[in-house]
């Protein structure tokens, strides 16, 4: 868009990347603060009393509401920008690869601690190297085999990390 040309009208048309940025900053912001009275457990209490200092949910308490707030002034200053929209130039097969990988982000979340990290990471990095069109057997089995096993064996031998381990041991 050159400088002389008017801005979109509606905010439908004004929408752009750094919207949809926005309005995932916001999302999770949101997020977070609705699962701060699950995942984040106050201390326990002495002889009945509470403990002094401060909450443990004051901190993501404090991120969770930073990230509305930025995410919301950050969403109003985009639709002031001037900026093509990328997204409407998109065929429909990057929306398809980009849901492929989503879903296969899941699997793999799901799949981690059942199958353990090297069982899940090599399905789910051989499935990916596979549906991008990699056909080179040594290409996949380096990806898909070799990479989470040495990945497994030097952060669990050598740095000490602790890694959900194999499904049967």
């Amino acid at each position: 868009m050159t400088p002389t040309q008017a801005a979109p009208s509606g905010i439908l048309n004004r929408l752009n990347f750094n919207s949809v940025v926005a309005l995932g900053c916001v999302l999770l912001g949101l997020v977070i603060w609705l699962l701060i009275p699950t995942e984040v457990k106050e201390p326990p209490s002495f002889f009945g009393r509470p403990s002094a200092g401060i909450s443990p949910r004051l901190f993501p308490e404090v991120i969770a509401t930073g990230m509305m707030i930025i995410g919301a002034f950050y969403f109003v200053a985009s639709l002031k920008m001037t900026e093509l929209n990328g997204f409407r130039g998109l065929s429909v097969s990057a929306y398809v690869n980009l849901c492929v990988i989503l879903f296969a982000m899941i699997a793999y979340v799901v799949l981690l601690r059942p199958l353990g990290y090297v069982a899940s990471s090599m399905m789910v990095a051989t499935a990916i190297s596979i549906y991008y069109g990699s056909r080179n057997a040594v290409g996949i089995g380096i990806t898909g085999i070799l990479a989470p096993l040495a990945i497994y064996f030097l952060f669990t031998r050598y740095l000490n990390v602790s890694l959900p381990p194999f499904p049967w041991g």
